[in-house]
């Protein structure tokens, strides 16, 4: 993928496909989240170097980073994967300031500039519709809530059994059960399925009846979801079982896409989570899933989720889109676990 051309914007905004080291410090140093939980990615340097064809349009002043908006360029839909700007540049609120105006100005500007040329169909992003600053980006820039996504926790304080779950770490393909899954879903794209690992379950006549691919996470959290998150953050160390779930200083977890279950049977996924966190050695899963997603809906009341679903329960967030058209609100989206990580 190449950067933009054909269009002019202040000399303040600079496009880059390989990120700097003033962008990494800068995405490095977020901490996510204002009324919902606090937390903030500690793999943000692997993921940089992870993401799937990177357009960088960094705000840059003195040869200081203000701030950086990175794009994944998924064919003719644009992922924001990156919306991060220093304190000093940050939008609270309706507060207006002439750094803010120019901003807006000028990403609208871009936004324009890309869907008119036909080079992009659409750009999405998901945002926590408490956080009053991600609430800003989507208002300001046209963005529309065309779905919700959910987060859905999967733990367990006791090692499961492998059961008949398999690993691939290295995969070489996708298998064709997964392309004819998800391929009719909003935003299918494979350039972060092709990577491993790769969970299955084969039945006795070799066909696959359950998979996911999965990416390893470390977040530190600061504060969790609910009217006392951030009491409970300083006590899980002392809480029985809790205290094997959740690190806040160094918070490891898996994120599954792509989960595919033969006849959407809860049993089966249960034992697909469960081969997954035995083979990783780690207690909890956090899946996040379009809430029209037939695997989700069909169930998520057939699941026993463990505790840590009980004590925080299920979050939303908002899938926005700009787009001069759309028609995507009917259908479910495929969601990447990179996207949230």
């Amino acid at each position: 993928m190449k950067r933009p051309t054909n269009i002019r914007m202040h000399p303040i905004f600079k496009f880059r496909t390989r990120a700097t080291e003033e962008i990494i410090q800068l995405l490095e140093s977020v901490t996510l989240g204002t009324d919902g939980a606090h937390y903030r990615h500690l793999d943000t340097r692997e993921r940089i170097q992870e993401a799937d064809n990177p357009l960088f349009l960094s705000m840059e002043r003195h040869e200081k980073v203000l701030g950086n908006v990175t794009f994944c360029q998924r064919d003719n839909n644009w992922y924001i994967r990156y919306f991060a700007f220093d304190g000093a540049h940050q939008a609270q609120g309706k507060k207006k300031s002439s750094s803010n105006g120019l901003l807006k100005r000028e990403l609208n500007a871009f936004f324009d500039h890309q869907l008119n040329s036909g080079d992009v169909d659409s750009f999405y992003a998901y945002i926590d519709p408490r956080n009053v600053k991600s609430l800003w980006m989507s208002e300001n820039f046209g963005f529309k809530t065309i779905g919700k996504i959910a987060t859905q926790t999967y733990s367990s304080v006791r090692k499961p059994k492998v059961g008949r779950v398999q690993v691939d770490p290295d995969p070489t393909e996708i298998p064709q059960e997964i392309i004819a899954q998800f391929e009719d879903q909003n935003f299918f794209f494979t350039d972060q399925l092709e990577k491993g690992n790769h969970f299955f379950i084969r039945d006795e006549k070799g066909e696959l009846i359950a998979f996911a691919k999965t990416t390893s996470a470390n977040w530190e959290i600061k504060r969790l979801p609910g009217k006392f998150g951030g009491t409970l953050v300083k006590v899980l160390p002392y809480i029985p079982f809790l205290n094997k779930l959740i690190r806040p200083k160094n918070h490891a977890f898996t994120v599954p896409e792509a989960v595919f279950v033969n006849d959407n049977n809860p049993q089966l996924l249960q034992e697909l989570f469960n081969g997954i966190l035995a083979h990783s050695n780690q207690r909890v899963i956090i899946w996040w899933v379009d809430e029209k997603d037939e695997l989700y809906t069909s169930t998520k009341s057939n699941i026993k989720w463990g505790l840590l679903h009980k004590v925080i329960g299920v979050s939303h967030a908002n899938l926005v889109e700009r787009s001069l058209e759309t028609n995507k609100s009917k259908k479910a989206s495929y969601t990447s676990g990179f996207d949230f990580i």
